[in-house]
Order: structure tokens, then sequence, then C-alpha cells
């Protein structure tokens, strides 16, 4: 759980002061950049996030919604080509008891043959940076 007072670390990514170099879409409101921690059988999940510090999706001005779901959108469509995914599996937590991170954010997981997704996936673990970079890459290209 997010602690009272301490800076909110989507807040920092977004600003550019920190890990930019994860990000793998931006547009003025949004941005993408993968999950901390990945499910072995679904590789590449990424955070679609507001750059603004909002915390909710019900009564979020209707011009960044849609922003939101259009780079949502065009993050399902290049899913294919940059993880070789099936499709993909959209998640929006809403103060949700299991919630970490108080900033809205978007879930879009790749899904493959046999994967066998279960939300939530107690087996899913923190990736090594290198591999979110590479995840990054990936779908920077695709998205290119």
């Amino acid at each position: 759980m997010q602690v009272p007072g301490d800076p909110c670390p989507f807040c920092a990514i977004g600003s550019g002061a920190s890990d930019a170099d994860l990000v793998a879409f931006r547009t003025p409101n949004v941005f993408v950049v993968p999950a901390l921690k990945q499910r072995s059988s679904n590789p590449g999940q990424v955070l679609v996030c507001t750059v603004s510090h909002v915390v909710s999706l019900h009564g979020l001005q209707a011009s960044l919604r849609n922003e939101l779901f259009e780079v949502t959108s065009a993050v399902m469509g290049a899913a294919p080509r940059a993880f070789g995914a099936l499709g993909t599996t959209v998640l929006v937590n809403d103060k949700a008891p299991d919630q970490t991170l108080e900033h809205l954010h978007v879930h879009v997981i790749p899904r493959f043959a046999g994967d066998d997704l279960v939300i939530p996936n107690p087996n899913r673990a923190a990736a090594p940076r290198s591999v979110r970079l590479e995840l990054a890459s990936k779908l920077r290209t695709a998205m290119a």
C-alpha cells in the first residue's frame, strides 16, 4: 500500500523524473510502462497510466478518459507484434482491496494459447529491470 506522503512512483515516471527509459509510449497526458510484476505465462504486461495524479476512472474528464483508452487500444493492437500475443485482457482496478498504488492505470495483459490466466495471480513476481527494458523496447518498436 502506498504510504500517504510518499511520492507516487507513477507521477515520477509520468513527469520524466525517473525510469524514462522504461516508457514504451507517451502522449501529452498518458504513458505506457511495463508492469513491475510480470506473469511468466503472459510476458509483456504493461500499464497505461495518466501523467497527472488521478486515482479513479469514474469522474475523469471525457478528454483524458478518451486519450487513456485510445492509447490502451493502440497497445492492444501492438501486443501481437511486440510479444507474439494472440490477444489481450484489459483490467482497471478502482479502489480494489489489493491495490497498492493509488494512481489510475489500465493493465494490458498479453494472452497466449494455454496461458491459464488467473487474476490475481499468486505466482507473479517482480521482473528485473533488464526484462522490463526489453519489454518496453519491443512495445516501443511495435507502436512506432
